[in-house]
């Protein structure tokens, strides 16, 4: 029988690959926190409310999302998940195409307390960019979303303007 963990992660893939988003933040505990990585992208730590608000603009931008399961570590002891996925997804962009490190801590009913998503740094300079200007050119350009700054910070696609 698969611990509570490895249960959520599960559940997790699947919510994702049904871009159902009450059910990915239904998985997460109140004070669950989120961080992309590697730091060099300047990510922020997000909070439920950013990671879904995040989620909110950024889905609907993708059709055909699917995450594959490349491999899964688990330390049932200390309630980990570490999962190597590969997703793709059609957009208006193009193809997106992407490979996430995921690490996740539960608490020991099986609700996550923290990810911490390692992604393809060249896939998140070259794609957002695009993806950005195609969400601007239906007019989905939303506060909180791809390119724009949080708390001063740049999100994903922006580090590469600012540093032109």
């Amino acid at each position: 029988m698969p611990s509570p963990a490895l249960t959520t992660a599960h559940a997790l893939i699947a919510a994702f690959n049904a871009m159902d988003i009450p059910r990915i933040i239904s998985l997460r505990a109140p004070s669950c926190t989120h961080q992309i990585l590697p730091r060099s992208i300047r990510q922020p730590q997000e909070s439920n409310a950013a990671y879904e608000a995040r989620l909110r603009f950024i889905l609907p931008a993708f059709h055909n999302f699917s995450l594959a399961v490349q491999d899964t570590l688990e330390d049932v002891a200390a309630r980990k998940v570490c999962m190597w996925l590969y997703a793709r997804a059609d957009s208006r962009a193009g193809e997106y195409c992407n490979e996430y490190v995921w690490m996740m801590d539960f608490d020991e009913g099986g609700r996550l307390l923290a990810v911490r998503e390692y992604v393809d740094t060249a896939m998140q300079r070259d794609f957002f960019p695009r993806l950005r200007e195609s969400l601007r050119g239906e007019g989905k350009e939303r506060e909180g979303g791809e390119g724009e700054e949080r708390e001063g910070r740049p999100v994903e696609g922006k580090q590469e303007e600012e540093e032109k």
